[in-house]
């Protein structure tokens, strides 16, 4: 299994290097063209009354795109002869041009609006008729959002650029190749993570639910960073499509991570960090549903939507500090995580709140470092997790394979013979006892068939219940030789089914029958301080426990007993016994242990 661990993890890791390394060969592959590319800037002043009232452009002014429209007028600084190519970044604005009040660029959406259908990112490429210095240019710009893309005027001043088309989609292709790669690589390093939870779930492996969500989380940040370049209206012209699927990416990308941090939280706090997954989850649902059925353009939720995920992000920090201050943490690593996903995103929120353009660089420079890092475990984990899985599969069986021993050996061909020649001598001295004895006997089978589907421990009282059937069924056998005393204290534990009366059993079978005298079983249940005790004691001939028995018949209904107990809830079996004055056997039941329904056992 060593040697299946190790070539494991290289596959994995070769075959995401691999793909890495074949995605940026392919997008590294463009051939670049030889051309100038000459930066531009405008020069002049700018209205935003509509021309009544004017400022002076200076370099580095930001006019806040939050006015609804702005006029530019000037020049670009010098002589451009006629076919220039100009190139314009539009940031979600419209931009119409005049030269000498004659229009030259007009921009369809100016008269319809930008809608969700229209609005995006995207570049223009214009070819100028001939411009000489002392021709008045003017930009007309207008936005529609009140939110989002506050300084998108600046974005157009900062990117001006003159030179031929091809030159300019060369510079800018190589510009945002690195958010490509490494979007690239995110998202097929995404799909085998979502791979491998879904063989962890068909496999029944711990950790689909971890490695599902890191998956799903790479998935759409990877969306995110190949969505997000200004190189992108280059290769992709779906303009409402690219501002859609942005959108969206960054929603589900919010989810996601919420999902991952709460599933990191083993505290109480982890149900509020669930119910905050939810509430991000039905966030984005509406505002999807909102923007689908034309109530509000999707970019214009944004405001709402960031409002929503500050209080969310705010409920999930509270978690983690709830898990630092009063849960006990298993791994730092998740919860450093955690706290830098938070912070990362409130930085973010906070710069597009302000309309600073740092494109969420906080979340894009922390996101890659930390699934890097978990990345290596989960190639670590899957082995270990693989082994585990196998491991418990054979546990499974084997107790399957226990509970049938154990049934079948208290239905010994000769206990079946003995208890109905009992019942059938007492059919004419006793009918009522017999009636008794054939209910008992029913019982008495009906308890241990019902044991086969048992695959978890059982209330002690039902298995009190079980183990009265059948000593009210070797009473009626040995009423003259054989004593029942009980002294049970208490019954609120859990036990596994079948593992006190294999101890009764023997102690009226080679304790009290082979004695010459009338003998006692007493069984007895207790409550300690760390652990329940359940004690099964005789008077009979006792043996030597450290003597092996060599009577040619098989004793494998007490290591059955003792295996079962230790790995269904990590009870022990002590055995002790004297010659001539008896046995006692006694199960110690651990209080931490718990059953699959989470009780104590």
């Amino acid at each position: 299994m060593k040697k299946l661990s190790h070539v494991l993890i290289i596959r994995i890791t070769a075959m995401i290097l691999m793909l890495a390394a074949l995605m940026a060969a392919c997008l590294g592959s463009n051939q670049s063209v030889r051309a100038f590319l000459l930066p531009i800037k405008f020069q002049g002043e700018y209205s935003l009354d509509g021309g009544e009232t004017w400022d002076i452009l200076f370099d580095g002014t930001d006019i806040s795109a939050k006015n609804k429209s702005v006029i530019l007028k000037g020049g670009f600084g010098s002589d451009f002869s006629e076919g220039s190519y100009f190139n314009f970044y539009l940031d979600h604005i419209t931009m119409e041009i005049y030269i000498d009040g004659e229009q030259f660029l007009f921009d369809s959406a100016n008269e319809i609006g930008l809608t969700d259908s229209t609005c995006g990112r995207k570049w223009i490429h214009w070819q100028s008729p001939e411009i000489s210095e002392e021709d008045v240019i003017e930009l007309r710009l207008k936005n529609p959002h009140s939110f989002g893309n506050d300084n998108a005027y600046s974005k157009l001043l900062a990117n001006v650029y003159g030179g031929s088309e091809d030159a300019f989609d060369s510079f800018m292709l190589k510009t945002g190749k690195t958010s490509r790669i490494i979007g690239t690589s995110l998202m097929v390093a995404a799909i085998m993570l979502l791979a491998a939870a879904f063989f962890f779930g068909l496999m029944q492996i711990d950790g689909g639910v971890t490695v599902g969500n890191l998956g799903a989380l790479a998935l759409f940040f990877g969306g995110y960073f190949i969505l997000d370049t200004v190189d992108l209206p280059l290769w992709s012209w779906l303009d409402a499509f690219n501002t859609y699927a942005l959108q969206i990416c960054i929603m589900l990308a919010a989810t996601c991570a919420a999902a991952c941090i709460a599933e990191s939280i083993n505290s109480k706090a982890r149900k509020t960090a669930r119910a905050a997954v939810f509430a991000s989850g039905a966030v984005n649902a509406v505002f999807a549903l909102l923007s689908l059925f034309k109530v509000m353009v999707i970019y214009d939720t944004l405001p709402f939507w960031l409002a929503a995920h500050a209080v969310i992000y705010a409920i999930l920090f509270g978690c983690c500090i709830y898990e630092c201050v009063c849960g006990k943490i298993s791994s730092p690593l998740n919860i450093v995580s955690d706290f830098a996903l938070i912070t990362a995103a409130f930085a973010d929120m906070i710069c597009f709140i302000a309309g600073l353009d740092n494109a969420g660089i906080c979340s894009k420079s922390v996101f890659p470092i930390l699934f890097l890092i978990h990345l290596v475990r989960i190639i670590k984990v899957i082995p270990m997790n693989y082994r585990a899985a196998r491991e418990a599969e054979q546990l499974r069986s084997e107790l399957a394979e226990n509970r049938i021993s154990i049934m079948l050996s208290q239905i010994q061909p000769h206990f079946l013979y003995n208890s109905l020649n009992t019942i059938y001598g007492l059919c004419e001295k006793d009918p009522v006892a017999a009636k008794k004895a054939v209910n008992d006997f029913a019982d008495y089978l009906r308890g241990n068939m019902d044991s086969l589907t048992r695959k978890s421990p059982v209330p002690f009282e039902t298995e009190l219940k079980h183990l009265k059937t059948y000593l009210s069924l070797e009473q009626t056998r040995f009423a003259k030789k054989l004593k029942i005393e009980w002294d049970i204290q208490t019954d609120s534990f859990m036990i596994p089914a079948l593992t006190v009366q294999p101890l009764v059993e023997n102690a009226v079978k080679h304790g009290i029958c082979k004695s010459e005298k009338v003998g006692t079983v007493k069984i007895s249940s207790r409550e300690l301080d760390d652990c329940f005790e359940v004690e099964v004691s005789d008077d009979g001939v006792g043996f030597d426990v450290n003597e092996p028995k060599n009577d040619g018949k098989s004793h494998l209904g007490i290591e059955s007993v003792r295996s079962r107990l230790w790995k269904m809830c990590g009870a022990a079996l002590e055995i002790t016994s004297e010659i001539g004055k008896g046995t006692s056997a006694v199960i110690i039941l651990p209080k931490k242990t718990k059953n699959t329904e989470g009780k104590a056992l």
